[in-house]
């Protein structure tokens, strides 16, 4: 498993999610009472990279599968390093809005792309092993982030955030141009899509319910997380809700989802080369949506201690369920992947890859504007029961959509005996 490839493309992906975590809560701020922006600057500081990686995800994908993942895995460390650095020079926040544009332009190219040069050596029989470990660092990258721009932040300034990633995401940038393997031609070809699929351009490849179950899983799911994760802080703050005024209790909670889940990769990455993937897709977002749907009725017990000398609030029951959501996120998330990984195979890696980004940034780009509007019309704590249904309703499309496809994803052209054991996976 860890040969050269995997490993520049671990570590590589662990700095360009710390990246994205070191200026993401930064980035409002900094336009709001440095840059004295309106409202929608503030908005579209934090939402202009995942506009971007909706443009564009699809087209690299597609063109992924015909000239290979690293030339836009290089290109996009280096373009979101230049987006980096143009916040530190940006005279007003038009241009933090952007530079935060061309970021999200950077990661189209890095993200799919990563995803699908790992799909491609994973061995058959073995893709929920590594791609679940290739997740532990996006998960740590994501947790390590806000922790890194902070201290940076607020010992050096907001410019010297900003310079430090650019220096990160350019030195990796580097890196993978000098270290990254070039993928090898007979791995390219096992994941172009068919000839059905490729002679059918764009219409062909959303036509495959399969495509269109990893479209819609993603978008969905997304959808819920994004609304639930703009309200959790405010839920957990304001009065509101449990009113602890503790934004440190909240990057506990946030930490503890993504750590758990990290840390379970490495686990239930192996069983889903075992078990049957969509039962676990399918159980870990029910499980999830369960816990989640709970939060608002949860007892609003609150444990009140100090660390380092400090003040805190924790809320026991809260802090449990958060913790039990990482660990059903941790047990569907490898399956979903390694079941990506085997659709790739017939309709083309990068595409389905860049699909998938591209669902991703729409659920998250309407997630806060439909929880928004959820908390307007019927408060606070309809936020996460509307998260919880949307995340199920996401869950029962997959295994719909999957089924409708099981025939058609074992019809695997000759050339291709590989892949057969692996189709049979799926259900």
């Amino acid at each position: 498993m860890f040969t050269r490839g995997f490993v520049v493309l671990w570590v590589a992906m662990l700095v360009a999610m710390a990246g994205i975590g070191m200026v993401s809560p930064l980035l409002p701020v900094y336009v709001r009472d440095t840059l004295h922006g309106p409202a929608v600057g503030v908005a579209l500081s934090f939402s202009g990279l995942a506009l971007a990686q909706l443009i564009a995800s699809p087209f690299v994908g597609r063109l992924g599968d015909r000239i290979g993942t690293k030339p836009f895995i290089v290109a996009g460390f280096f373009i979101y390093a230049v987006g980096a650095i143009g916040y530190v020079f940006a005279p007003n926040w038009q241009f933090v809005v952007l530079f935060r544009i061309l970021s999200g332009f950077g990661a189209a190219g890095i993200f799919p792309m990563a995803l699908a040069y790992i799909g491609r050596i994973a061995p058959t029989g073995r893709e929920g092993q590594f791609m679940g470990i290739y997740s532990v660092a996006q998960l740590l990258g994501f947790g390590l982030g806000p922790l890194l721009g902070g201290g940076v932040r607020d010992a050096l300034g907001a410019n010297a955030a900003f310079t430090s990633m650019a220096l990160l995401l350019a030195g990796t940038g580097l890196a993978t141009l000098l270290l990254l393997p070039p993928e090898r031609a007979e791995h390219v070809r096992a994941s172009r899509p068919t000839k059905a699929v490729a002679d059918g351009g764009w219409r062909g490849l959303i036509a495959q319910p399969a495509v269109q179950a990893a479209l819609a899983v993603q978008t969905v799911v997304s959808l819920g997380w994004g609304a639930a994760s703009t309200f959790l802080g405010v839920f957990v703050i304001s009065g509101d809700g449990l009113g602890t005024d503790s934004a440190f209790f909240v990057g506990v909670l946030l930490a503890v989802r993504s750590v758990l889940s990290a840390v379970l990769q490495p686990v239930f990455g192996p069983l889903a080369d075992r078990a049957n993937r969509l039962v676990l897709v399918v159980s870990g977002l029910t499980c999830a949506s369960v816990a989640q749907f709970m939060i608002p009725s949860l007892p609003r017990t609150l444990w009140h201690t100090s660390l380092f000398g400090e003040a805190i609030t924790i809320a026991p029951w809260l802090l449990g369920t958060m913790s039990a959501i990482g660990i059903f996120e941790a047990l569907q998330q490898p399956a979903q992947q390694a079941i990506f990984v085997t659709v790739g195979r017939r309709v083309g890696m990068s595409s389905i890859m860049g699909l998938n980004q591209m669902g991703n940034s729409v659920g998250f780009l309407s997630g806060s504007l439909v929880g928004a509007a959820v908390v307007s019309a019927w408060g606070l704590d309809a936020v996460f029961r509307y998260s919880a249904v949307v995340t199920l309703a996401g869950g029962v499309a997959f295994a719909v959509l999957m089924l409708r496809a099981r025939d058609e994803l074992r019809d695997v052209p000759a050339m291709e005996p590989a892949l057969v054991a692996s189709e049979e996976q799926l259900v």
